[in-house]
């Protein structure tokens, strides 16, 4: 007989230990003997399930004596909701009666009940043979994290996807009960359904489709409704998984630091609070309320940062001959996490710090060009290093600004890039600015001025020697034209 009632409500994973008591009530001693005998559904399918009944410990009883055992019930992980029957057959050593047609061993049987709960659990996990969940990025990048959503429950369900940042605590981040990206405002996450993972086939990266709440969803897609910001997956059957990929967008001016980011799943049906809902779905992130559908990942991110601290000249070389060299001091540092290696840096004439930042420098404009070979991030103590280094300015007429311009080509991914143009502290001149500058305008015009007049003096020549020669030929013809007529007269003389 049982010593407790023989019907239970159950999830799935669960196990259920069932005393029982076994009395000889007969007249004698008896080696019995417990047997399972089925276990069915409630259409009478027989399943398999592990019940685990201890014959080896039964004994033989006495005249009125009793064993007690425990049946171990254990509940398959994933087992459909509904209502199931296990059948226990207690046995004599004798059968009875001794013959005829219902002859049997058989002399009791108990029936357990077994009512599976609808149960809801939603998993978020990494397959660690593909991926890892701790990156290193730099800010402005996007990172790609591919992950396994299990509904690891007994009925289908729509889930739904977000995200949680943490704040610091110490040493500790504290990860936000509320989902969304509050100070991250620059970042942004979204989602997409990775279809032939298993290499089957060429993997294609499905993104979610925008929709607005109320409007048909499209089947076996993942959608983001727009007006309330939330990404929801297709339905999904019990035990079934979908591979999917978190977009990370990093914000081009994110602090560097190693961060964590909270991704989670949630169940249609809410969580532990709700009545039926997600059996582990808690609110908080930390320690043990760390869920099975919650999942931390790490970036760490790492770029230099590279600023120009000082572009000066002194006023006593603030100009100089045309032709000639003006030494600019550059101070650089760089105040990010890694060090940066051949950095270009330039001087731009003529152009503004706001035009070069939107545009660049005009190839014209760059009037030198340097290499920097390494920039290291601060030290132990998070005092930047300085680099001094003098960049020559050739003089040219009049007088000039000029900006000093780091990485102009943006070769290197920084932290942020509005520190790498610093104007030189004064304009740099020629010696004598007005005068340089019409020797220079009356350079340009005079070399094509006396080209002209050699041109013009040249034709003149040409044509003077032209027409001389001109007027000679025509004596000569109107001479031998006056000989020839001599000739002729004498002739008819």
């Amino acid at each position: 007989m049982p010593l407790v009632n023989t019907t239970v409500f159950i999830n799935p994973g669960e196990r259920w230990i069932v005393p029982l008591q076994t009395f000889n009530t007969g007249n004698g001693p008896d080696r019995y003997d417990l047997r399972l005998t089925s276990i069915s559904d409630s259409e009478g399918n027989s399943v398999q399930w592990q019940v685990d009944v201890p014959r080896e410990g039964l004994v033989e009883l006495s005249r009125n004596d009793w064993q007690e055992i425990e049946v171990d019930i254990l509940i398959p992980n994933q087992v459909d909701a509904g209502t199931y029957t296990i059948r226990i057959d207690a046995l004599s050593e004798e059968v009875y009666p001794q013959s005829g047609p219902t002859s049997t061993k058989l002399r009791d049987f108990i029936e357990l009940t077994v009512i599976v709960n609808e149960f809801h659990d939603m998993y978020i996990y990494l397959d660690e043979t593909v991926e890892n969940e701790v990156k290193t990025t730099a800010p402005g990048k996007i990172v790609r994290y591919t992950l396994n959503i299990t509904n690891n429950g007994n009925v289908a369900d729509t889930p739904s996807l977000h995200n949680h940042t943490g704040t610091r605590d110490g040493d500790n981040w504290i990860m936000s009960e509320i989902p969304g990206m509050t100070t991250l405002s620059e970042w942004q996450v979204t989602w997409a359904i990775v279809r032939n993972f298993d290499n089957s086939q060429a993997e294609v990266e499905e993104e979610c489709i925008e929709v607005l709440s109320g409007e048909e969803m499209p089947e076996g897609q993942c959608v983001y409704i727009a007006d309330i910001g939330e990404f929801v997956l297709p339905q999904m059957e019990p035990y079934t998984t979908l591979t999917m990929r978190a977009i990370i967008k990093i914000g081009a001016n994110a602090k560097l630091e190693t961060r964590p980011l909270g991704l989670k799943v949630s169940s249609m049906y809410g969580d532990m609070a709700e009545e039926n809902g997600d059996h582990d779905d808690s609110p908080s992130w930390s320690g043990d309320l760390l869920d099975s559908n919650e999942l931390i990942v790490t970036l760490r991110l790492r770029a230099p940062n590279l600023e120009i601290v000082e572009a000066s000249v002194s006023e006593s070389d603030a100009s100089a001959d045309v032709g000639e060299t003006i030494p600019i001091r550059v101070v650089v540092q760089n105040t990010g996490n890694v060090h940066a290696v051949e950095v270009e840096i330039i001087l731009c004439e003529d152009q503004t710090v706001e035009e070069i930042e939107e545009r660049g420098c005009d190839d014209e404009n760059i009037v030198y060009r340097q290499i920097i070979g390494a920039l290291l991030p601060p030290d132990d103590t998070g005092v930047p290093n300085q680099v001094e280094t003098y960049l020559l300015y050739p003089v040219t007429a009049g007088s000039h600004t000029v900006v000093v311009v780091l990485d102009p080509n943006d070769n290197v991914v920084e932290q942020r890039e509005s520190d790498n143009s610093l104007e030189v502290n004064r304009e740099l001149s020629s010696s004598n600015p007005i005068i340089d500058i019409a020797g220079q305008v009356v350079g340009k015009w005079a070399l094509p001025t006396g080209v002209l007049l050699l041109t013009l003096s040249l034709l003149s020549v040409v044509y003077m020697v032209g027409r001389g020669r001109t007027q000679e030929a025509a004596q000569r013809v109107a001479e031998q034209s006056s000989l020839i007529n001599i000739i002729k007269t004498e002739e008819e003389l």
